[in-house]
């Protein structure tokens, strides 16, 4: 085991796996590290017959090993994960690295892993293993657009793509980080939308999200992925109602980012505009597979991209601790939520 992973090992791994999300990079790591602060901890693995495998992880500096938290990947920088020569994740690769990752030292080890793999994972980490569900959605884009629209879109689907066009919806494509700023300002108005409906203090609320969404992240990914990051906005009436961020590694799609205007980009459906654009985008540029993020089961963004033909994926985070950390945390974070539920909501 090498840690951190060459970046030169690590591109020659990718190069063999094609199916590799565009959050598991070495250049989508770096993101990570300039935007949040983070420290490549990265782990490079080599089998006995010569395979190697990259565990993508990063920590906060200046903590030693006995209180770190390392993060494969941090929230809101999608999954991490395996990936490894060849692409095929076999189950004694996860026996390989949980034994590795059980054993270590540091205070708690999150890793998600790329969807794609969940019953490889699910088979081999011990029961003991703390496990966050969760359930991702994704578009398979083979046989080209014609039959992605024919049959995996819904009828009503392609109806409110039709009206967004004819209510005079127009896309803009980005990928030289030019709609960073279109997308910032819907990204803003969006977050007063999310405190009135989780029954947040909307200043709370705006300092949340600043941490959470500083305007350096995205112009960091887009002047890192280049023409891998793409803004989309959509505008009516000459004004911008809704944008989303897509990213694109060798062969797969990731929608990584959303904001919009409800009041204006629901009635003219600008976001089934600005899918049906990225889906096709993808399809021209040979990518197989649309991943369209994680969702809860039953909500009404899970019924969306439903609407696409996106498939579900159920899978799960795996916490290795050497104490509860993970439990105590959702717990104090229940009680908050619940204390903040019983308040009025202030501007």
């Amino acid at each position: 085991m090498t840690s951190p992973a060459p970046v030169d090992a690590w591109e020659q791994v990718l190069a063999s796996a094609p199916t590799a999300l565009p959050s598991q990079t070495p250049t989508w790591l770096r993101c990570v590290c300039a935007v949040e602060g983070y420290e490549d901890v990265s782990r490079l693995y080599e089998t006995v017959d010569g395979r190697r495998l990259v565990l993508p992880l990063v920590r906060r500096p200046g903590l030693g090993p006995i209180l770190a938290t390392d993060f494969g990947l941090p929230v809101g920088w999608g999954p991490g994960g395996l990936v490894c020569d060849g692409g095929e994740l076999r189950p004694e690769d996860v026996r390989m690295v949980v034994a590795d990752l059980a054993q270590r030292r540091v205070l708690s080890t999150l890793v998600r892993p790329d969807p794609a793999t969940a019953g490889t994972w699910d088979a081999v980490v011990p029961a003991s293993v703390l496990r966050e569900e969760r359930m991702t959605q994704t578009l398979f884009l083979d046989g080209g657009f014609d039959e992605v629209w024919r049959k995996r879109f819904r009828s009503d689907t392609r109806n409110r793509i039709r009206r967004a066009e004819r209510a005079g919806v127009v896309v803009e494509r980005d990928d030289e980080g030019r709609l960073v700023a279109v997308f910032h300002q819907l990204y803003s108005e969006s977050v007063d939308r999310w405190a009135r409906r989780d029954r947040l203090p909307v200043p709370l609320a705006r300092r949340l999200a600043a941490r959470r969404e500083p305007h350096r992240k995205l112009r960091t990914v887009a002047a890192m992925l280049g023409s891998r990051c793409r803004i989309y906005a959509a505008y009516h009436e000459g004004r911008p109602v809704a944008a989303i961020v897509v990213l694109l590694g060798e062969t797969t799609a990731m929608y990584w980012r959303g904001a919009m205007l409800e009041k204006l980009a629901g009635p003219v459906y600008a976001n089934y505009l600005l899918h049906k654009t990225a889906i096709a985008d993808a399809v021209d540029a040979g990518r197989t597979a649309y991943n369209m993020g994680d969702s809860a089961r039953v909500s009404s963004l899970a019924l969306f991209k439903s609407r696409f033909g996106a498939v579900s994926q159920d899978y799960a985070s795996y916490h290795f601790e050497r104490m509860p950390i993970t439990p105590l945390v959702q717990h104090v974070r229940g009680g908050v939520r619940r204390i903040l539920a019983l308040r009025p909501v202030r501007e």
